[in-house]
């Protein structure tokens, strides 16, 4: 099962020549930082969803997630470190589950298991948890919910800089709030939102002392950004496709879903 879900999930995100040439050299404050706001814009959590839940008492959702986030300041600083291949746009993707309880709570998670070879590989997971209150005492003719949400990622890789092999460890820490507000015309939910997110990055380095401008192995910023999403959920009896986007962090983010609903 384990090499079945990895190999979905590699299939899904098609990452791998983009993650394998990423290497970064003499990087100052604010090149960490930008690369902590494209990987957080890459690794956020999103259901794909409403602010509707998936019934008045119990609902259950499973399915995969995935797409495109915009990412051209690591490409940039990755062309500055050597790189020649393009990290423009990097893919993104998770196994998702949701339920819903009473009262109006949907408990969503998502994960990525540890996949990749040895010359990059990552692990992610994400969980979030949405009241709708409309769902419970108020008569609106939208659905309005809030969320809150964290994400957490794990990822490795190597590069050779200066004929020394390097190691790169990074992690990755979001945390955030969603308002979000929908129309759930029974076959089609459209919706929209605004997100308050923060995101933590640090990057250890074993075997080169060039990657950041001041002395030591290790690099660590903190970022927060506001930003919005739009999407739209089409509801076929059990099965359900959804697309979105995203603006956060200073960047473009695209995601589909397929998922199956009872």
């Amino acid at each position: 099962m384990s090499k079945w879900i990895a190999t979905l999930i590699i299939a899904l995100l098609t990452s791998g020549a983009q993650a394998q040439s990423l290497s970064f050299q003499q990087l100052d404050q604010e090149d960490f930082e930008n690369i902590v706001k494209d990987f957080s814009a890459v690794f956020n959590h999103t259901s794909v969803s409403g602010a509707s839940s998936l019934g008045t008492i119990f609902g259950f959702e499973v399915g995969l997630v995935g797409g495109i986030t915009r990412t051209g300041r690591v490409d940039a600083l990755a062309d500055e470190g050597g790189t020649d291949q393009n990290a423009g746009k990097i893919p993104h993707g998770e196994l998702l589950g949701i339920i819903t309880v009473p009262a109006g709570i949907t408990v969503e998670a998502g994960f990525i298991p540890k996949v990749g070879s040895n010359e990059f590989k990552f692990n992610t997971f994400t969980g979030a948890v949405k009241w709708t209150p409309t769902d419970v005492f108020l008569d609106w003719p939208l659905s309005v919910a809030i969320k809150a949400h964290l994400t957490k990622t794990k990822a490795e890789f190597n590069q050779t800089i200066a004929t020394v092999p390097t190691k790169f460890d990074y992690d990755n820490t979001i945390t955030g709030f969603t308002l979000l507000a929908s129309k759930n015309f029974v076959l089609v939910e459209p919706y929209f939102g605004i997100q308050m997110l923060s995101a933590k990055g640090k990057m250890d380095v074993t075997g080169s002392t060039t990657v950041f401008t001041v002395p030591g192995q290790s690099g660590s910023a903190k970022v927060n950004t506001t930003g919005f999403l739009l999407g739209c959920e089409l509801k076929l009896l059990i099965v359900k496709l959804g697309a979105e986007y995203q603006n956060l962090f200073g960047t473009s983010r695209y995601t589909g879903k397929l998922s199956f609903y009872f």
